[in-house]
């Protein structure tokens, strides 16, 4: 019960976080993008390069930075766009995150 409390914890904490930063931006598919590409690169620097204890990682990978990202508002991005720039969206973001995932994994691990 105290690992689900944890990741509780941490999950609003990074959607209070990410609504906060949204508001603060006016165009708001270029938010969800930051805060996704900012949310793989968080998730990627704790499980790389600090490599916590288990409690602080589910605080802040499927917590913190589960709610801070999110699917479900780059899903709505995509049906008010045209199907084109839908896509260009979704892969842009995928090849994106997985490019900061790659520089930010060690050598020795690649």
């Amino acid at each position: 019960m105290k690992k689900v409390a944890i990741v509780a914890a941490g999950g609003a904490l990074g959607s209070l976080t990410r609504y906060l930063f949204t508001e603060s931006i006016s165009r708001y598919a270029i938010a969800i993008l930051i805060v996704n590409l900012l949310g793989v690169a968080f998730a990627g620097l704790i499980a790389y390069r600090i490599r916590p204890t288990e409690l602080i990682e589910i605080f802040f990978i499927p917590g913190f930075a589960g709610g801070f990202t999110t699917f479900s508002s780059v899903a709505l991005i995509y049906t008010e766009q045209d199907p084109l720039s839908a896509f260009g969206y979704f892969f842009g973001t995928v090849i994106a995150s997985m490019v900061i995932l790659t520089l930010i994994r060690p050598a020795q691990q690649r």
